[in-house]
């Protein structure tokens, strides 16, 4: 019928038991906000929520999707919308990708279709000058988007660019006419101090490997194409050059723990700036954080 609450924060935060117990308080299910965990089979690289975990609480858009299928967010939206339509049924949305958070409360921004020579264009740009470049010329086309965009994040850079050259009007304009939206949900963003939460990551690849998360990549590649989307998901690439012997176990789990790292630093900064919540720093929480975050919606 509803959603009551998103609980959104980077990977290896401590989302999980938390949302757990804020499902069974609630007597909802769960909605993954994760554009990862979508994939079936790639359940520990990408820390699908555990058969116990699921016999707790129902999930759903997790393990679902082919690998090779893609599913935008434009699609994580319609998926929302006919859950929603499950009479007497309260959800909570729980994951790190910002953007489908976005969508979910704003809708989506009714832009044409960017032709094939508009992304040709942008892409040779991109190419030929270089990524500072593309942001200043994305600057003096639409100041106003960003202001809320990294120098270093190249997807939404080359957007601003491709929606500018093709429609001759500023993304931040189209943003402002979205349709599909469910307005507001009450949200709570999770964090913890930089190097503890470096700490995390790094213990959880490694509790990943321990895990099998080598043996679940051996199983993956005997059915799944290589390019198939899922394997962008961080680490199975690294798993699958060592296996090849092309760099050893230690370079490939530092290699996964640093590129887990970077990411979780995009999605900290995504937070901060794109989502209107409650910050919750977890180091700091007291016991009774459930009764705390159920009393604010």
């Amino acid at each position: 019928m509803s959603i009551r609450l998103a609980l959104v924060g980077p990977t290896a935060v401590g989302k999980t038991e938390l949302s757990l117990s804020l499902a069974e308080s609630l007597g909802a299910e769960i909605i993954c906000l994760d554009s990862r965990q979508i994939y079936k089979g790639f359940r520990i690289g990408t820390a699908q929520p555990t058969y116990e975990e699921r016999l707790r609480v129902p999930h759903h858009l997790t393990d679902f999707l082919l690998p090779h299928e893609s599913f935008s967010a434009g699609a994580f939206l319609t998926a929302v919308h006919e859950l929603l339509k499950n009479k007497g049924k309260d959800f909570i949305l729980v994951g790190g990708t910002g953007l489908y958070l976005q969508v979910l409360v704003e809708g989506l921004p009714k832009i044409p279709e960017i032709s094939e020579k508009v992304r040709v264009q942008v892409s040779e740009m991109y190419l030929n000058k270089g990524l500072y470049y593309c942001y200043e010329k994305a600057k003096e086309l639409d100041k106003k988007a960003l202001e809320k965009i990294s120098p270093e994040d190249k997807q939404r850079i080359l957007r601003v660019l491709e929606v500018a050259l093709e429609t001759s009007r500023p993304l931040s304009e189209w943003q402002q006419e979205r349709e599909g939206g469910l307005g507001f949900i009450p949200t709570f963003f999770l964090n913890r101090p930089r190097d503890i939460l470096y700490e995390r990551i790094n213990n959880r690849a490694k509790a990943m490997f321990e895990n099998g998360w080598v043996e679940e990549v051996v199983e993956l590649e005997k059915n799944v194409p290589q390019d198939a989307l899922a394997w962008k998901s961080i680490g199975y690439r690294e798993i699958i050059q060592m296996k090849k012997g092309l760099i050893s176990e230690e370079d490939c789990l530092s290699g996964i723990q640093q590129e887990t790292r970077r990411f979780a630093k995009r999605q900290l900064t995504w937070f901060r700036h794109q989502i209107s919540g409650k910050e919750i720093n977890l180091e700091e929480a007291s016991q009774g954080l459930v009764q705390e975050i159920l009393s604010q919606i």
